[in-house]
């Protein structure tokens, strides 16, 4: 691209230098005829060649910059439409599953005797297609890789994982509260214990009927509580990720008093966004002595798959384990 720039600017250079030569001939002629004003026909001649040089340098001048604007108005719509040809349909089908309207608000509550804080979470959207049965599956892993064989099925709208040792089945570790389309209430399929990936798993399934699955927009709309680990570390990490794309997204935290947390900040860093840059809004949503009681996140540019966003939670020093009250 870089040599082709320079050499249309070669060529625009050539035609400028040319076009300035033929207009100095040109008026060198014009001088000419009036000097030679005694000789009638060498007058003339210098006279209409220095006016048909001039007017001709001019005119090409004149044109030549228009001529340069519209090449390159044309160039530039040609190769628009050209990409909005190759990329429209690509973006259509990322679209075509996107959720819209994606809100996420979750609340960090006091931690037990043991170390460990539930964490509700209420998640809303809207989406095109519902699949015919809704999956919520929690694993019991130290890492993400048993998630690798769900990638693409759009039947699990939840995932979550605890610490390896824990039984996921657990309704204290982890537990699906209401589960709604359209404002429907959704009556859950009895808790299936499974195995992903050498990983042990409990799945919760939401069958939907299909006259809930009729065209057109639906929104869903559940709760979750999960049980997560706190101990006495100083930095706590609330991570969320998106399993498909967004096209506008809200992610809203509220930490518990007890928690004892000196600083709320919100980290961005780990978001993949599709098209031209939206708006992007996050930190604390309460200033001053209120800033450590909440955070959030709210985006208009579409987010791609994998996004993730980070609440981080800074206790300020290291937290003494809770004791039981006899």
């Amino acid at each position: 691209m870089s040599d082709q720039r320079r050499l249309m600017n070669e060529v625009r250079r050539t035609v400028r230098t040319y076009n300035l030569l033929v207009f100095v001939v040109g008026a060198v002629a014009l001088v000419l005829s009036v000097n030679r004003a005694h000789d009638d026909v060498v007058v003339k001649s210098l006279e209409v060649i220095g006016t048909t040089l001039v007017s001709a340098a001019m005119v090409s001048f004149i044109f030549g910059q228009i001529t340069i604007r519209d090449t390159t108005l044309q160039v530039d719509q040609a190769i628009d439409d050209a990409l909005r040809e190759v990329l429209e349909p690509i973006r259509e089908n990322l679209f075509a599953g996107a959720l819209a309207r994606y809100r996420w608000d979750c609340h960090l509550g006091a931690p037990d005797p043991d170390g460990y804080a539930r964490q509700a979470m209420r998640i809303s959207y809207q989406v095109h297609e519902i699949p015919r049965e809704l999956r919520f599956i929690c694993v019991s892993s130290l890492t993400d890789e048993p998630f690798t064989r769900l990638e693409g099925d759009h039947r699990y709208v939840f995932r979550w994982q605890v610490d390896e040792g824990l039984a996921p089945g657990d309704p204290g570790c982890f537990s699906v509260g209401h589960v709604s389309v359209d404002g429907q209430v959704l009556r859950p399929a009895s808790p299936r214990s499974t195995n992903l990936h050498g990983s042990p798993a409990v799945e919760y399934r939401f069958p939907v009927s299909e006259p809930r699955r009729h065209h057109g927009f639906h929104t869903v709309e559940f709760s979750v509580t999960a049980r997560k680990y706190l101990g006495r570390e100083r930095e706590i990490r609330v991570q969320v990720y998106v399993f498909r794309p967004v096209l506008d997204a809200e992610y809203r935290l509220t930490v518990g008093e007890a928690i004892g947390a000196q600083i709320l900040n919100t980290q961005v860093s780990g978001l993949s966004r599709l098209g031209a840059g939206g708006m992007a809004h996050y930190g604390q949503t309460y200033p001053d002595v209120f800033g450590k009681v909440a955070a959030h996140a709210i985006f208009t540019t579409p987010l791609h798959t994998g996004s993730c966003v980070v609440f981080s939670i800074d206790r300020g020093h290291p937290r003494q384990a809770p004791t039981a009250t006899p």
